[in-house]
């Protein structure tokens, strides 16, 4: 498969960053809103159906109810993370495809440096916090280290 055909199978348009962008910039601001100040909109609380939902007791395949504050927050910013992370660059080459790969095999050697870090020295619900935070950690850092090798170390 040639270097362009693989471009347009596996990576998003170009519109897709900024609107990655845009939903990481509302998902950040909700996020603040929600957990910051509090505050849980009762237009958010729903029936939703849960595979598993442990509050009081545990259900199985059943509806609840539940505010999904943290749910929309929770996509919006895995969602704008992956755009962010995926989309092409306006002007996509084989040398930046090249950074990808090595940017996505080192964000994968932090990761798992990290998670290693978390297993040895974070204990109790501070773990659980670094799980959550783990979600979202592998984009955050793939993205980083695509920006810093695409714009500030560009292959000969």
């Amino acid at each position: 498969m040639s270097d362009m055909n693989f471009k347009r199978f596996y990576l998003f348009p170009y519109k897709l960053k900024i609107a990655g962008w845009l939903f990481l910039i509302a998902g950040l601001a909700f996020a603040i809103y929600r957990f910051y100040f509090g505050f849980k909109p009762e237009c958010l609380n729903i029936k939703v159906f849960a595979v598993y939902s442990s509050f009081l007791q545990s259900k199985y395949f059943t509806f609840i109810t539940n505010n999904i504050s943290e749910e929309i927050v929770g996509l919006l910013i895995l969602l704008g993370l992956f755009f962010i992370g995926f989309s092409e660059e306006k002007e996509e080459s084989s040398a930046g495809m090249l950074i990808r790969y090595r940017s996505l095999f080192l964000s994968v050697y932090f990761n798992v440096l990290f998670l290693l870090v978390s297993f040895l020295f974070v204990f109790g619900l501070g773990f659980i916090k670094v799980l959550v935070l783990n979600v979202y950690s592998l984009l955050i850092i793939y993205i980083m280290i695509f920006n810093y090798f695409y714009h500030f170390r560009k292959p000969e």
